[in-house]
C-alpha cells in the first residue's frame, strides 16, 4: 500500500544490478546472465524503458527531482572482466548506458574474489580430504567434505561465515584451504577481474561509468569507521588516479539491508564515510524503487538473474507496480 501511494504521488525509478555477463559451466552464486538473455535485456530496455546515464541519474536524486516516468538505471558490482570484454560491447550496440563499480584489490592479477576462490577449490574437480578443519578469528570450525552433498553443504556454510569476516581474517581462511586441498591461490581466466588497461578503457568508452566497491570487499557494517573510510576511500583513490577523473559513486559490497545481531552489511558509519568521502551516490542491494526523497546513500538496487526475455519483461512490470 504505501509503494501504491507512492508510485501515486511520483513515477518511480529502478535500477538493475548485474555482476557478470557470460557463459560458465557452473554458477553457484547465480551471478552471471548469459550475453544472449543480456543481449535481449538491453533491447528491451531500449524500447521500452527510458534508461539513464549516471549523471542523468545522480541528477535526479542529487536535486530530488522526479523521474521520467519508465526510467531505468543499470549497474554492475566488482569489476569481472567480462564486464569490458562481453557486457560493454552489448551495451554500446544497444546504446544502454551502465555503471561499473569497481572493486579494486585483484584487478590486474590472477587471483579471484574470495567467493569464486571458495568455489573454485571445494567444488571443481576431485579429490578433496574427507573432513576439513579451519582457523577462523581464533576458532575452530569442522567441515565435512566427504561426499558431493557434504562439499556444497560446506561451501554454502562457508559463504555465509566468511561474508561477515573482515578481509584478513578471509585472507588467512582461504591460506588454509590451500594448503588443505593442494590448490595454488592462482585462480582461473574464466574469473578473473579486469586489468588496468580494461578499466581505463571502460572508463573512456561512451556507455560506461566507473564507480567504487571498496578494495578489498568486506561487508563494510563489520568494520570500524575507521577502517570503514580506510577501506572505502582506497579504492576511491586508486580509481582516481588510474582514471584521472574524480569518483563520487560507490556501492556496498553485498548491500543487503536485513541483519542477524550485529552483522550487517553497511550501517550509519558507512553512510558517514561517504559523505566525508565526498561520495554523492551510493547504491545498496535491497528490493525497492526510488524516488526524488530516496537517500542518496543508501538506494535501494533490483538484482537480475540469469532470465529469458519473457521472465525479464514480466519482472520489470513488477518493479513498476508494487
Amino acid at each position: 500500500m504505501v509503494h501504491y501511494v507512492a508510485n501515486k504521488v511520483q513515477q518511480p525509478a529502478v535500477v538493475l544490478l548485474y555482476h557478470r555477463v557470460t557463459n560458465l559451466q557452473q554458477d553457484p552464486q547465480e551471478l552471471s546472465v548469459t550475453p544472449a538473455h543480456f543481449d535481449s535485456h538491453l533491447a528491451h530496455l531500449a524500447a521500452d524503458y527510458h534508461v539513464l546515464d549516471a549523471d542523468q541519474f545522480l541528477y535526479h536524486v542529487k536535486n530530488k527531482k522526479p523521474f521520467p516516468e519508465r526510467s531505468v538505471f543499470v549497474t554492475f558490482d566488482d569489476g569481472y572482466a567480462d564486464n569490458y570484454l562481453e557486457a560493454l560491447p552489448l551495451l554500446t550496440r544497444h546504446q544502454v548506458p551502465a555503471l561499473f563499480y569497481i572493486t579494486t584489490s585483484k584487478i590486474n592479477t590472477a587471483f579471484e574474489l574470495w567467493w569464486d576462490d571458495l568455489e573454485r577449490v571445494l567444488l571443481t574437480g576431485n579429490g578433496l580430504p574427507a573432513a576439513l578443519t579451519l582457523n577462523i578469528n581464533g576458532q575452530r570450525r569442522e567441515y565435512g567434505t566427504s561426499t558431493l552433498t557434504a562439499i556444497r553443504e560446506t561451501y554454502y556454510a562457508l559463504q555465509q561465515e566468511l561474508r561477515f569476516c573482515k578481509p584478513a581474517v578471509i585472507d588467512a581462511a582461504m591460506e588454509q584451504l590451500y594448503e588443505w586441498s593442494g590448490k595454488p591461490a592462482t585462480g582461473r581466466a574464466s574469473h578473473r577481474l579486469m586489468t588496468w588497461e580494461e578499466v581505463k578503457a571502460m572508463g573512456s568508452a561512451a556507455y560506461a561509468t566507473i564507480g567504487c566497491h571498496t578494495h578489498r570487499h568486506p561487508a563494510v557494517g563489520m568494520l570500524t569507521y575507521e577502517e570503514q573510510y580506510t577501506e572505502i576511500g582506497m579504492s576511491k583513490e586508486i580509481l582516481e588516479g588510474v582514471l584521472s577523473q574524480p569518483q563520487v559513486h560507490f556501492s556496498y559490497p553485498f548491500g543487503g539491508r536485513k541483519f542477524l545481531g550485529i552483522k550487517r552489511y553497511y550501517n550509519a558509519d558507512s553512510i558517514k564515510a561517504c559523505k566525508a568521502l565526498g561520495l554523492q551516490l551510493v547504491c545498496a542491494n535491497y528490493h525497492g524503487q526510488v524516488h526524488s526523497w530516496s537517500n542518496p546513500y543508501a538506494l535501494p538496487r533490483i538484482l537480475v538473474r540469469d532470465w529469458p526475455m519473457d521472465v525479464f519483461r514480466r519482472q520489470l512490470q513488477q518493479f513498476f507496480k508494487y
